[in-house]
């Protein structure tokens, strides 16, 4: 068949320009490069939910709208359940927020660097995305968004806080000033707001244009794939229409509960993480040749001589920190998640072996 013959065609030319969301499936026990948790849940902890998990009809479709499950994250919350919307992970959240706010400008606006899925899924779905690269210290520049804003008026910004991968939350005077500016959807979100402690929850009964994006992938619970969407109800209305039916399969939604009915399963290792990563920032800083950057998430992005070489050598000492290829800003920089303390020592010993005084 000629190429002009080719199904190939009928894809268009601008999904055919963007490079997929890769995750390297390299075989290392020593696993930092994915902002997972390190903590599985106990043994006693497993016991407890298979014993639940075993009365789940898997003949019956699950609740379409996850209502048990919702009502729990309201009473958590202090959120009105009809402003709470569920994804499969929250890059399906992020998927939705795309396809329903695009009828304006069909532009969307991110940071640079930032969480890759913002692009990538606005670019598949047609929009045109503007990147405004972050200033010196990782922050919002603030005077070349506000321009943007004015001169492409995007249908939605998206404003990861903390940041991936460059960990630090950005500056509340400069979302506050966003939200002030922007007619459109401004998605904050908050991956990492549980090492962070910071939220702009409070903010969306002022703001009717600020959706606020959570997961449960960063505290332990990765595999179970759920996203959250806090907004004004009559936005969860309009964004609901998009969601796929039955998309928090039973299982997803049963775990969950479980966590939410016993919240010490994830305080618990949320205070071990915090602390590991105050050690491991001590560290990491004694080692001359290695600069650490402030972080508020559960993760350090590290600049290094040779951020190539370096993670090959880790590679080889049986440790997978996250590495990014020709990234402007990130140029040899390695996105180092925290791990169990016995991780972190094995990272550590490593390092100081590659990096003598």
């Amino acid at each position: 068949m000629s190429d002009e013959g080719s199904i190939k065609n009928r894809i268009p030319r601008k999904v055919r320009s963007v490079s997929a969301y890769s995750v390297p499936r390299i075989d290392c026990s020593v696993r930092l490069d994915g902002n997972e948790s390190p903590y599985d849940l106990e043994a006693e902890e497993k016991l407890a939910l298979s014993k639940r998990l075993a009365k789940l009809p898997l003949n019956r479709y699950p609740d379409p709208e996850a209502l048990e499950l919702r009502t729990s994250l309201s009473r958590s919350s202090g959120f009105p359940v009809d402003g709470i919307l569920l994804g499969n992970g929250s890059d399906e959240i992020i998927q939705i927020i795309v396809e329903v706010f695009g009828g304006k400008s069909g532009r969307v606006l991110v940071p640079f660097p930032t969480f890759s899925m913002y692009r990538i899924t606005s670019l598949i779905l047609g929009k045109q995305v503007t990147e405004v690269e972050l200033d010196e210290n990782f922050d919002i520049d603030i005077e070349q968004t506000l321009e943007t804003i004015r001169t492409e008026d995007p249908d939605i910004i998206f404003l990861a806080t903390p940041n991936n991968p460059t960990g630090n939350c950005f500056s509340e005077e400069k979302v506050l000033e966003i939200l002030e500016a922007s007619d459109g959807a401004v998605v904050v979100d908050e991956a990492y707001c549980d090492f962070s402690k910071k939220s702009y929850i409070a903010h969306i009964d002022k703001y009717e244009n600020l959706l606020v994006l959570r997961t449960m992938s960063k505290v332990g619970f990765a595999g179970v794939r759920l996203g959250i969407l806090f907004a004004r109800p009559q936005i969860t209305h309009e964004v609901n229409k998009a969601r796929l039916p039955y998309n928090i399969n039973s299982f997803s939604q049963d775990v969950l509960s479980f966590v939410l009915e016993n919240p010490e399963v994830t305080q618990r290792k949320i205070g071990l993480i915090l602390r590991e990563r105050e050690r491991l920032r001590g560290e990491l800083k004694r080692i001359g040749k290695i600069n650490v950057y402030p972080t508020d998430a559960n993760f350090f992005l590290v600049r290094v001589p040779d951020a190539d070489s370096l993670f090959e050598e880790l590679i080889r000492k049986d440790i997978l920190v996250r590495r990014f290829r020709g990234e402007g800003r990130l140029v040899n920089c390695l996105r180092i998640t925290v791990g169990t303390r016995e991780e972190n020592d094995q990272l550590v010993q490593a390092l100081v072996k590659i990096f003598p005084s």
